[in-house]
């Protein structure tokens, strides 16, 4: 009976410690304090993209090529959009000076879509067009879907192909990555391997995520995998199905989990801390949230869908 006792004991452990991911002591405080709005109230957003300029503190939302503008508070200040210069936007980035740049699809051509790079200025007017030059033939039917700035040089995702092109500001080609190569993914398994969120953190550390492996991954720009975390599973802090990723001023990562509707907090070690959000009505909760957005002061931007705005938390680690 002894044996009996200590073997149901050590199973116990082991299935408490391999079915939960390791948690650390950090207190996480999360409180939610608007949706983006306008004059009119909250603007109904449904899964859009945030992309937050911190040197002005002001939000930018790419919702079916219109982009609209939101200051410090929430409020809607200014959109563009309705130019037919800048053709179909589907993301963008601020430089130092503020000018806008433009990631955005022409389909008017015939076969394969053609898409450019159009430098704005603070109105949305556009100024100049580029397309990615000099790329070997391994990155030649590359169609990018998500595009940052950084230190004088772009760098252009696709999410589904799992591939990565930098350039210089002028759009010549500098780098490229096989994400998938990176992460050792069997040729037959990459049709079904796509990523779901991406971010760059301060130190320029690719930050992604893959719902397929239930796991998120960071690589650094020489190309390794500098850390992963992840486990399949519905209890906190497991991944069912990740989808946006970002860092914050401290290092933690926040992680959405779209199933249960959660943004989940992990410290730079990959520990989970704490999750919030939660599927509900209460203008705290969450529907099928799928990317975020760090700003300023804690300030968090999480998108979600079925109309129910972009939520803004503040996220603060004691």
């Amino acid at each position: 009976m002894k044996r009996y006792g200590f073997v149901m004991m050590l199973v116990a452990f082991l299935l408490t410690t391999l079915s939960f991911p390791a948690q650390a002591s950090a207190e996480v405080k999360s409180t939610f304090l608007y949706n983006l709005s306008n004059f009119y109230g909250k603007v109904p957003y449904s899964d859009v993209r945030v992309r937050v300029d911190r040197a002005r503190d002001e939000a930018y939302v790419i919702d079916r090529g219109v982009v609209r503008v939101f200051n410090d508070v929430g409020m809607e200040v200014f959109w563009f959009g309705d130019d037919p210069d800048l053709l179909g936007i589907y993301d963008l980035a601020l430089d130092e000076a503020g000018e806008i740049h433009l990631l955005s699809y022409d389909f008017s051509v015939p076969g394969y879509p053609k898409y450019h790079v159009i430098r704005c200025n603070y109105r949305g007017e556009a100024k100049a067009r580029m397309t990615i030059t000099g790329s070997p033939p391994e990155f030649s039917r590359f169609f990018p879907n998500y595009m940052f700035y950084r230190d004088g040089k772009f760098l252009f995702l696709s999410s589904s192909g799992m591939r990565v092109v930098v350039t210089d500001r002028n759009g010549v080609f500098l780098k490229g990555y096989d994400l998938a190569d990176i992460l050792e993914i069997p040729e037959k398994d990459r049709p079904d391997t796509e990523i779901f969120g991406f971010s760059l953190d301060s130190e320029g550390n690719m930050l992604f995520t893959v719902p397929v492996l239930f796991k998120a991954f960071v690589v650094s720009p020489d190309g390794k995998v500098a850390g992963s975390f992840g486990k399949a599973g519905s209890a906190p802090g497991l991944f069912g199905v990740v989808s946006g990723i970002a860092k914050d001023d401290r290092g933690n990562y926040l992680v959405v989990e779209r199933l249960r509707s959660v943004v989940m907090v992990y410290d730079r070690e990959f520990r989970f801390l704490q999750e919030f959000g939660y599927r509900g009505g209460k203008p705290g909760n969450l529907i099928r949230p799928n990317e975020v957005a760090v700003g300023n002061s804690g300030k968090l931007y999480v998108t979600q869908v079925m109309n129910r705005g972009v939520s803004v938390f503040t996220v603060t680690t004691d």
